[in-house]
């Protein structure tokens, strides 16, 4: 029997004016698995706003160089037991992209397996969820798999699986990206954002990288949270600007780096915070550098961190930079600064990434006792995962706080804190380096279920990025907040 081709995909097009030729069209396009699989031959071109949509099960056959364009928005819509398949004619072959081009309008990828082929959407937000992309073809690199301009982005639970070409998730001129519990291998940088505000990179794997995992340039107020980086041969987290301006107001928390050309480095004039972070055998922990030619130089200031097996040198500065570190723990020297010391931090099971600490590892207890407390309401550890000296209260804890609410987030003059208590509560704010900005505390609660307005006292800058910490009857969480 003949193949279907595209035509056949044309008697599923819910008509609106009428069909231009079989490949672009004014209307929407409905695949359903019922049809599947499609083989798809010629590019399909949506001209209007209208809407591409993939229902569950569905698979897509598409030939070399063939792209899908939407002026619309586009909906993978797959489930969990039900994926959507996008494959290539020949395997190894790029069949080309999808591209959206749809300004104030949502695109959403969910339970799909998308292989040889890229996305690239400008002015339209991206939603993804459990997405995996799969690059056998020889990519430029400097073709992404996924690119994202002038757009929000919230990418959860996705993956790509490399062949060392081309580059990951790549998002430009953003104010919104959220990428967490992702997995990345053998694919050059990862996660590259350019001129982002606000991002969050969190919860993400990465292994055998052949560039950078993470690379940020003129990026400010941006987290990058509890990642593990393993193998990046060039660096495990780049902060700086490659010529589109230099990175501020980072912060770099738990993250654990394995195995890296450089741990963390900052250049060209950038500013960031390293805290509660694990380096392992790395040629170089973190790096302070100027790096573009300019006389000025990058700030870091590095706080409850472990160096080990470091194979150069745990710390790096040129002339022109600064680095602080304070409250750190290296097994081959004392680093200068306040409170470092030097000893084995004694980590459960080194071999097998297991980086938590021991009972009696020195690192209990021994951090900055100005940063917020660790989750089991004792001073600060150092590393990237915390010793839970208290496991009963901790666990009733983390339950009780699963009822606090705070919005909205982002926030511009005030936002409100929903709590679930007949305790007093205390709310303090900090900044990213700590620095305690206002304490509101509320004596007496009228009923069980509470909501408490929180204004400022300090004036806050736009797209400041604040910490929220809760504490009620002896326990305390902490909250990323970020100020409009």
């Amino acid at each position: 029997m003949r193949k279907p081709t595209i035509n056949a995909v044309c008697s599923l097009l819910i008509i609106a004016v009428s069909i231009l030729s079989s490949v672009t069209t004014n209307a929407a396009i409905v695949f359903s698995k019922d049809g599947s699989p499609y083989y798809i031959t010629e590019d399909i071109v949506v001209t209007n706003k209208d809407t591409i949509i993939i229902n569950a099960g569905t698979t897509l056959i598409i030939s070399p160089a063939v792209n899908i364009i939407t002026n619309g928005v586009i909906l993978i819509l797959g489930f969990p037991e039900d994926p959507i398949s996008l494959l290539p004619e020949i395997e190894g072959t790029g069949w080309g992209k999808i591209e959206i081009n749809c300004s104030g309008k949502t695109s959403i990828i969910n339970n799909a397996s998308i292989v040889d082929g890229t996305i690239l959407s400008e002015y339209c937000d991206m939603l993804m969820d459990n997405a995996t992309f799969i690059n056998n073809q020889n990519l430029a690199w400097n073709n992404p798999v996924v690119f994202v301009i002038n757009a929000s982005v919230n990418f959860v639970n996705s993956s790509i699986y490399g062949s060392d070409k081309g580059e990951g998730f790549q998002m430009l001129n953003s104010e919104t990206v959220i990428i967490k519990n992702c997995f990345f291998s053998k694919i050059p940088d990862a996660v590259e954002l350019t001129n982002i505000t606000g991002g969050y990179v969190s919860h993400n794997w990465f292994e055998n990288i052949l560039d950078d995992a993470i690379d940020l340039n003129n990026c400010t107020n941006t987290i990058i949270d509890s990642n593990i980086i393993i193998n990046a041969d060039d660096r495990g987290i780049e902060l700086g600007s490659e010529n589109n301006g230099n990175s501020e107001n980072i912060i770099v928390r738990r993250n654990v780096l394995i195995n890296c050309g450089i741990g963390v480095i900052l250049k060209e004039e950038s500013y960031g915070q390293i805290i509660n972070n694990t380096f392992y055998g790395n040629n170089i922990g973190v790096s302070c550098i100027e790096d573009n030619g300019n006389r000025a130089g990058s700030f870091m200031n590095v706080q409850n961190c472990i160096f080990y097996n470091s194979i150069e040198s745990d710390v790096f500065k040129d002339l022109n930079s600064t680095l602080i570190t304070d409250y750190c723990i290296s097994n081959s020297e004392v680093l200068p600064g306040e409170n470092n010391i030097k000893g084995d931090p004694l980590f459960v099971n080194a071999l097998e990434f297991d980086f938590n600490i021991l009972e009696n590892s020195p690192c209990i207890n021994a951090g900055n006792p100005e940063l917020p407390k660790d989750s089991d309401n004792t001073i600060s550890d150092i590393g990237a995962f915390f010793y839970n000296t208290d496991t009963t209260s901790i666990n009733n804890h983390d339950e009780f706080f699963k009822s606090v609410e705070i919005y909205p987030n982002p926030f511009h003059n005030d936002f409100e804190v929903v709590v679930v208590s007949n305790d007093p509560v205390t709310i303090e704010l900090f900044t990213l380096s700590g620095v305690k900005i206002s304490t509101i505390i509320e004596h007496e609660q009228s009923s069980t279920l509470n909501k408490i307005r929180v204004i400022p006292v300090s004036k806050l800058k736009s797209n400041m990025v604040v910490i929220c910490r809760i504490l009620i009857n002896g326990y305390s969480k902490s909250y990323l907040l970020l100020h409009s």
